[in-house]
């Protein structure tokens, strides 16, 4: 039997990029997977690569920012796959990797990253946990930044609200842990998605295009680029009962530059 079987997930940002990878490896290990993404088509079309594997696929057009929407989008995923016991939070959203002063961020700019990043999984977490309860068991597993840890000079409206997923990771993994609800975070470092106008699925020899080489290897100890495949595997292993004894964790992948301790 897989690891996920007849398990009901839910993937936010899952119309394409990482998002896409990460609901298509829950789908091959058995779960049937609700996608939310303010792309509606993008949502749908990973929808119908996870029908493809033989498993539920759902995509519906969600604003994470939007609590409204959000708790209408739990209840028809817990409709359309029978439960939930997995909810992935990825969405996510960056206006520009470039360094931007302190004295030039503009306060609509923070407030939409804000919102977005970390007020979505904030509402999405809490609508979703109802159905997490009922379930009697469930993973949360939250997308942190490894930016969050080291500090990079990028925008700090990102940096920031990629700090605060760390915050709301271990306060529900408190708050869950008597309804064995486990909730964890992963922080990636520097890896290609579409966020950055790359296909995550293919390895890019010029990766300035999209990290400055020296923010790329920075104080990391494996000199290779970062990959969706080096994240899908700990994305299903945190889902699945072989986890039940990790919660309230930053799970590191980043070749090694920051040890959480």
């Amino acid at each position: 039997m897989m690891r996920l079987e007849n398990k009901g997930a839910v993937v936010t940002g899952g119309g394409g990029g990482l998002g896409r990878v990460y609901a298509l490896r829950l789908a091959a290990e058995g779960a049937n997977v609700a996608l939310w993404d303010i792309n509606g088509a993008g949502a749908n079309e990973t929808a119908e690569l996870v029908r493809k594997t033989g498993r539920i696929g759902v995509g519906m057009q969600v604003d994470v920012a939007s609590e409204a929407q959000t708790v209408a989008a739990a209840k028809a995923s817990a409709d359309a796959l029978g439960r939930i016991d997995i909810v992935v939070n990825n969405a996510g959203i960056v206006r520009d990797i470039h360094p931007v002063p302190i004295e030039e961020l503009k306060l609509p700019d923070w407030e939409r990253i804000i919102a977005v990043n970390l007020t979505g999984s904030f509402l999405c977490n809490k609508a979703l946990v109802p159905y997490l309860k009922r379930s009697g068991k469930g993973k949360i597993i939250n997308v942190s930044s490894g930016t969050a840890l080291h500090g990079t000079n990028i925008r700090l409206d990102y940096i920031c609200s990629k700090a605060g997923i760390i915050g709301l990771t271990r306060g529900l993994a408190a708050e869950l842990g008597k309804y064995w609800i486990n909730v964890n975070a992963i922080v990636p470092g520097p890896v290609p998605t579409t966020l950055s106008g790359l296909d995550p699925l293919k390895t890019h020899e010029n990766k300035a295009d999209y990290y400055p080489p020296e923010q790329l290897y920075a104080g990391r100890y494996l000199m290779r680029e970062i990959m969706p495949r080096d994240l899908e595997g700990l994305v299903a292993f945190l889902a699945s009962d072989e986890s039940d004894m990790i919660t309230g964790q930053l799970i590191t992948v980043d070749g090694g530059r920051v040890f959480v301790g």
